[in-house]
């Protein structure tokens, strides 16, 4: 059975982009694709999807509340956190919220898929 794989992302192209990339591999499904993360929290439990992808800087909630709440939620889920800098507060604060780790945006292809995977 594929990985399943939802994405929590403000930016339209940016999520496109991941999803193709994650609906195209062997192995890898993407179940889902949100721009809030209120948007996120209120479907993802019902999905129950394996990884998350969450970017940190979102409009409203922003992602390191968004993985508080979602592991009270779907605490199998596995949260991987996209971050456009190398911010170690807000990194530190993913981990600290339930967050498996972290990647950048610019993060290769087969690297993103890589840590899915892992």
């Amino acid at each position: 059975m594929p990985t399943t794989v939802s994405i929590v992302e403000d930016n339209d192209q940016l999520r496109g982009t991941l999803a193709r990339v994650i609906g195209r591999a062997e192995g890898f499904q993407c179940l889902s694709q949100y721009g809030t993360a209120e948007a996120a929290l209120e479907a993802l439990p019902r999905e129950r999807p394996e990884v998350v992808l969450m970017d940190i800087n979102l409009p409203g909630m922003n992602g390191v509340e968004c993985v508080r709440k979602l592991k009270q939620l779907v605490p199998e889920a596995q949260v991987m956190m996209l971050t456009a800098y190398e911010d170690t507060e807000n990194i530190f604060a993913s981990l600290a919220a339930g967050a498996a780790g972290y990647m950048l945006k610019r993060t290769p292809r087969n690297e993103i898929l890589q840590a899915i995977q892992e």
